[in-house]
Order: structure tokens, then sequence, then C-alpha cells
């Protein structure tokens, strides 16, 4: 059995509730690459070079390509800004958007 050190919260007022995380939003920049950490903990990143948002000249793409050293000070970035938030099962329908 591996060791875990990661005590369990047991806090009987959140019997029955969702636990959600909540990050406080951040901008970084990495070698010319933007990336922006959102409440929801979606990551929006975008190129020094990019285009105006709402330009006619924008351009969206399905596959950008970073470094790895960005895909880890991200993950390290998402759990320094993360807090725990208790919240009720239609609390929690409403704070995801359905795509």
């Amino acid at each position: 059995m591996a060791f875990r050190n990661t005590p369990q919260l047991q806090n009987e007022n959140n019997e029955g509730r969702i636990r959600r995380y909540v990050h406080q939003p951040l901008t970084i920049d990495h070698y010319g690459i933007h990336a922006k950490i959102m409440e929801n903990g979606r990551v929006q990143i975008t190129s020094a070079g990019a285009a105006v948002a709402g330009s006619k000249d924008e351009v969206e793409y399905d596959e950008v390509e970073i470094p790895a050293s960005l895909v880890f000070k991200l993950a390290t970035l998402l759990k320094a800004t993360r807090t725990i938030k208790y919240v009720t099962a239609g609390e929690a329908a409403t704070l995801e958007p359905v795509e």
C-alpha cells in the first residue's frame, strides 16, 4: 500500500454537499505565450503575436503547440490558486456551463 499524505476532510457541515474548486484568476507570460487561469479552472492560451479578439484577422486553432515547461507551470499554478467550496447539487448544476 502506498503512502498518501492527504488528510481526509471530515466536516459534518458539508455532508451531502459537492466539493468544487474555485481558482484565483491569474495571467502569466511564458516565452511569448500568454496563459490565463479563469475562476472556473479553465485555461486560455494565446500566442503573443495573435490577432486582437473580435477583429477580422482573428484565427481560431484546434491545436496549439506549447512547451512542456508551460504545462508543468500551469499545473503547479492551478494547484496553488485553488480553494475548496462546498455546494449543493442544485448549485453545482448552475456553476458548470453546458456547451
